[in-house]
């Protein structure tokens, strides 16, 4: 306590040290408490990434599916036509040369 009395000045040094640490002290929470949230928000993010990515497969497979789906209906529908006109021409040409005699 001798000390204390006799060099006031070093007391305050210290007190001032002191209060320079708890206010870096602080400071570091608030980054650590940052930090951790800016990690949960990364991990957020990362799980709608694989989440868009999914979506955005499936997109392309169903996509594709239709693709293919539709595809393969205007060639039926192609076929019917070209079956509707091809024997609609046998009529004809049946029917001309039955009356020709060919």
């Amino acid at each position: 306590m001798k000390y204390c009395a006799e060099h006031p000045e070093e007391i305050s040094k210290l007190a001032k040290v002191k209060a320079q640490v708890s206010e870096v002290k602080g400071v570091m929470m608030e980054n650590i408490e940052k930090v951790l949230d800016r990690g949960e928000k990364i991990e957020v993010l990362v799980d709608k990434t694989e989440n868009l990515r999914s979506q955005a497969q499936d997109f392309r497979q169903q996509g594709t599916k239709i693709k293919r789906k539709m595809w393969i209906e205007n060639m039926k529908m192609k076929l019917i036509v070209f079956g509707i006109v091809a024997v609609i021409i046998i009529v004809i040409i049946i029917s001309v040369c039955r009356n020709l005699n060919c």
